[in-house]
């Protein structure tokens, strides 16, 4: 298990687990039928974090939803070092603050803040226990995909979750009905068939059997773990602690 961790990239690459691979195998392209766009996402993420009142706009990942806010927002950016490398800090006042909660420097959960806007990035979520996160009203966006809990990173499933409407992303999906089907197809079946803790309820004595054996700290998102170890310096997000994606050796 230590030369595989030690020899595998940066990047966190889960995987489908079997059953959830089952339940979705036979989801099969829409080719020409139009559909008005409807999403359970925010009733199924509500045991975490309570987004009742943001409008949901569909999108490929994670990413192309903060591409879409980022390229378009007016102020400064500013995040904690060692947080999703995608974004960058754009120092100019009034800003921003991008954060991920777990976070992406070690998979755990921290507080969100409440004396700047927000803009929260919760991948992780689906990947943990159900622990409440509390947010306020100024978290003004909110993203959210199924790639890191589920391992569905290449169909591209995603949430742009924003407290004001916006006009575009109202036209382009709700108006005209232009999204990616078949992801949300993919998806919508997921969390029809799957709580929100249903990869930790799996996977966490495995994770405790790893970090037992390797000497690291399990995190919160049950694909995650943390170390000091020099060994694995390079996995470094912040100070001297090593993020280090243990799906490689569930699998």
């Amino acid at each position: 298990m230590k030369e595989f961790l030690l020899n595998q990239s940066l990047a966190v690459r889960t995987f489908v687990l079997p059953d959830v691979k089952n339940s979705i195998e036979s989801v099969m392209p829409t080719y020409d039928s139009v559909q008005h766009y409807k999403t359970n996402i925010i009733e199924w993420l509500s045991p975490i974090v309570d987004l009742s009142g943001f409008s949901v706009y569909p999108m490929n990942g994670i990413t192309e939803g903060l591409n879409w806010w980022y390229n378009r927002e007016s102020r400064g950016v500013q995040m904690t070092l060692g947080d999703y490398q995608w974004i960058e800090n754009r120092n100019s006042s009034p800003y921003i603050f991008y954060q991920s909660v777990p976070s992406a420097m070690d998979g755990n959960f921290v507080d969100v803040r409440t004396d700047v806007p927000v803009a929260l990035d919760l991948a992780y979520i689906g990947s943990t226990r159900v622990s409440p996160i509390e947010i306020s009203s100024n978290v003004e966006h909110a993203f959210y995909s199924l790639s890191k809990s589920f391992g569905v990173g290449n169909i591209r499933t995603g949430w742009y979750f924003s407290r004001k409407p916006n006009a575009k992303l109202e036209s382009l999906i709700y108006s005209a009905k232009y999204y990616n089907y078949f992801a949300h197809n993919i998806a919508e079946t997921i969390i029809s068939k799957f709580d929100i803790d249903h990869v930790y309820n799996t996977l966490n004595s495995e994770q405790k059997r790893v970090c037992d054996a390797l000497g690291f700290t399990p995190s919160d998102s049950v694909w995650l773990a943390c170390t000091t170890q020099d060994e694995y310096k390079k996995f470094r997000r912040y100070k001297d602690v090593a993020r280090i994606c243990l799906a490689g050796v569930y699998k």
